[in-house]
């Protein structure tokens, strides 16, 4: 007891009068030192690679080109859970949803276990699966490898290519016009394509394909064209906007290029507008020295005005345009004989609920007319004076005193047309879609009292002496229309379907039919328009194109009647040395 008592007592005797240690090797480092020895975030830069940054860099910059949310929004937007013992996979949309051909998740075996449209998350068993996508025959469809995990979700970072092709023609109002496509570094034709018609609802449809160059080309055109085509690039995972100018009557391309002509400015969220004002203020002086007083100054100033207003809110839509082109020859500075030349005032509206992505209801609203009267001026070149004549081409008068004369009041003519449906999807499945368009439609025509021009032989002379006659060959003819209302109204309808046959041809065909019930009642005599198409693919470099159109249309008028069929046959050939 006496010695551990001791003991105790010598350690704690040697704690108090022990001596502090000699000072440790080396320079004490502080906090202040750290922060300034290490440059800021080099630790965070140096453990991502450099492929990695660019590799982030490079897909934000291209989920700024895409209509819909960028991958983390969509992604945060789709409720959907993962089942115990599976795995997801999210493919991304470029575009507003329904608008991308649907995608397929098959095995190694080719068995298809899920498809779906992009956007939306589908659930499948762990382990090694295809993504087939895009647009095209099955034999050009784009195919993705990946691995699902149980429990995970993972979404495909497109490393494919968006294209809407919007046809317009020179007025800049939409209409549904045609086009080809064909990729040129392979020369591969996708096949045919249309624009989207305002006044049924549509929606521009949107291309999946594979990066390159791809030439869009005028229906019928050989892929080795130099005339009617434009070419665009398209880049992996951006959405490319094609406005392609068309004329209505023979679908020619007259220009085009990756212009947006209504970018729009944001009000709010959901809210945009957009305006643009176009002048042309043009000179011409012409001197024919070899004949006396030949000295002609002309100059004509134009514009065109453009407003917008959108709202877009899924499911809801609503789009009100208003346009504007005025034109006005001002060699004459008499307000009395200011003749014009465009003049047009367009307001369209149409609104858009697809409150189910395979079916929306639609109703639109347009009026057209003009601002200012319309004159013709007296050439003296070739006239001396006006005659003027009755609607049932009967004489009236000649006037030789005015070198002008007004041809139509403001707001001459005045329409106004409104039309209600739904678009719908029958069926969408691997080989083969079926879209549906149901509506009305109904246009009220106001023509007040006006002149137009017709050819002197038409002038009745029997009423008139021989003298007149003889006058009548140096006259400008005008004939007075009495003012008409005009009322349209019939239902319509309309059926677009696409086949996919096998993994080298496509087949698409479209069904118009119209049933007016005013100012004829002719629903059980409609009108028809179908057209259909077949693209085959016989080799690599030959293609055989055939197409059929029948119209037919069946009036009270039998002169009005058109009942006629065309076919088309393209057997097209192909070479590249590349």
């Amino acid at each position: 007891m006496i010695e551990k008592t001791m003991a105790l007592a010598l350690l704690v005797l040697n704690i108090l009068f022990a001596e502090l240690p000699s000072d440790l090797p080396g320079e004490e480092i502080s906090n202040e030192y750290l922060n300034y020895s290490i440059k800021k975030d080099s630790t965070l830069i140096k453990s991502v690679p450099m492929e990695a940054r660019d590799s982030a860099d490079w897909f934000t910059n291209v989920q700024k080109t895409w209509d819909a949310p960028p991958l983390v929004e969509q992604m945060a937007s789709v409720k959907s859970n993962v089942p115990l013992g599976k795995g997801g996979i999210f493919i991304p949309r470029l575009t507003i949803r329904g608008n991308e051909p649907d995608f397929e998740i098959v095995d190694a075996e080719g068995h298809m276990h899920a498809s779906g449209e992009p956007g939306e998350t589908q659930t499948v068993e762990p382990g090694v699966y295809f993504i087939i996508l895009g647009s095209g025959s099955q034999r050009q469809k784009i195919v993705k490898k990946v691995e699902i995990e149980e429990s995970k979700t993972i979404p495909l970072i497109p490393t494919w290519s968006g294209l809407m092709i919007e046809t317009i023609d020179t007025n800049s109002t939409p209409f549904r016009g045609e086009y080809e496509l064909v990729n040129i570094t392979d020369f591969d034709p996708y096949g045919r394509g249309f624009g989207a018609d305002p006044d049924r609802g549509d929606m521009i449809n949107t291309w999946i394909l594979k990066p390159g160059t791809y030439k869009i080309l005028g229906r019928g055109e050989s892929f080795n064209t130099l005339v009617n085509f434009i070419t665009v690039r398209l880049l992996p995972g951006e959405l490319t906007k094609v406005l392609l100018i068309q004329n209505p009557d023979n679908m020619k391309i007259i220009s085009g290029g990756t212009v947006d002509i209504t970018p729009g400015k944001a009000i709010t969220s959901n809210w945009k507008y957009g305006a643009n004002i176009g002048m042309t203020l043009q000179f011409n002086g012409e001197t024919n020295r070899l004949e006396t007083h030949k000295n002609t100054i002309s100059s004509f100033l134009s514009t065109r005005i453009n407003f917008w207003l959108r709202f877009n809110k899924n499911p809801l839509e609503w789009e009100s345009t208003i346009r504007l082109d005025e034109g006005f020859n001002l060699s004459d500075l008499s307000l009395a004989r200011l003749t014009t030349g465009p003049d047009e005032l367009r307001v369209h509206s149409i609104f858009i609920w697809r409150f189910i992505p395979w079916f929306g209801p639609y109703s639109r609203a347009e009026l057209r007319t003009n601002l200012l009267p319309r004159r013709i001026t007296l050439d003296k070149a070739i006239y001396n004076q006006f005659c003027l004549v009755d609607d049932n081409n009967s004489f009236n008068s000649f006037d030789s005193v005015n070198q002008a004369i007004k041809l139509s009041s403001p707001f001459s003519p005045l329409t106004f047309d409104f039309g209600a449906g739904a678009n719908f999807d029958a069926l969408n499945s691997r080989f083969f879609e079926l879209k549906v368009q149901l509506g009305a439609g109904s246009s009220f025509n106001r023509f007040p009292d006006r002149y137009i021009s017709i050819n002197a032989h038409e002038v009745d002379t029997t009423s008139i002496d021989l003298e007149k006659r003889s006058l009548l060959d140096n006259s400008l003819v005008l004939r007075r229309e009495k003012k008409t209302r005009l009322f349209e109204f019939g239902p319509q309808t309309s059926f677009i379907g696409n086949i996919q046959l096998g993994r080298i041809g496509t087949a698409g065909a479209e069904l118009q039919i119209f049933a007016p019930i005013a100012p004829e009642m002719r629903f059980t005599s409609p009108d028809f328009d179908f057209s259909a198409t077949l693209s085959w693919r016989l080799t690599r470099a030959v293609t055989l194109d055939y197409e059929y159109d029948w119209l037919l249309k069946q009036p009270e008028n039998m002169d009005a009647r058109i009942d006629k069929s065309t076919h088309n046959i393209w057997l097209r050939f192909s070479f590249s040395s590349k």
